[in-house]
């Protein structure tokens, strides 16, 4: 670490320099400026412009994109970054008891998961047709979360068959996805509490036909 003395993250490269340091100070300034739009996501802020990552990073405007090659790669960098810090968000509920007691702790998981995610979601969104990563990211957890739905009621689902059992777990999903969930926060202007019990009517209406 003591190679790095005195070296500021946005300052340029020096002819001479040895190229471990050169990495290092790059390493340092991607992590710096990642770092900053973490922050502001975790602000709720899913979209603050480059100047402003780089104030807060503390390095130059020119550095954010010596760094990346444009706002879309460093938001994918973020956007993966701040799946993996939320990995515990996506854990199962608990599935024992009845119907309704199932029903509250699956509303109540993606309720908390909406709290958690929400920024970086809305920022994935952006960026999920031109970033494959972040478009398999998001897959991966869309596939997560309907696995969950369906270990979470498959003693109603398992009373149906074929195509019917299928449409019933696509309801489902549908109804607790998170994307249903961000519809009725953000563009229905529903309350966190309001939004739980919509999820919690629709399940166990579905469940209980």
């Amino acid at each position: 670490m003591a190679a790095t003395s005195g070296a500021t993250p946005g300052a340029a490269d020096g002819p001479g320099e040895p190229v471990d340091r050169r990495r290092l100070r790059t390493e340092r300034g991607r992590e710096l400026v990642v770092t900053a739009l973490l922050e502001f996501f975790d602000e709720g802020e899913s979209q603050p412009g480059a100047a402003r990552i780089a104030e807060r990073a503390g390095v130059s405007e020119r550095s954010v994109f010596r760094y990346f090659d444009d706002l879309d790669a460093l938001a994918a960098e973020a956007v993966a970054r701040q799946i993996g810090r939320t990995r515990e968000t996506f854990a199962p509920p608990s599935a024992e008891g009845d119907l309704h007691r199932r029903v509250r702790a699956l509303a109540e998981q993606r309720m908390v998961m909406h709290d958690r995610v929400s920024v970086v979601s809305a920022a994935g969104r952006r960026i999920e047709a031109r970033a494959p990563s972040v478009a398999e990211a998001f897959a991966s957890r869309r596939r997560l979360l309907r696995d969950q739905v369906e270990a979470q009621f498959a003693p109603e689902l398992d009373r149906h068959r074929g195509r019917a059992r299928t449409e019933l777990l696509d309801a489902a999903d549908a109804a607790a996805s998170f994307e249903q969930i961000d519809q009725l926060r953000t563009i229905a202007g529903h309350s966190r509490a309001r939004t739980r019990t919509i999820v919690i009517r629709t399940l166990t209406a579905l469940l209980t036909t």
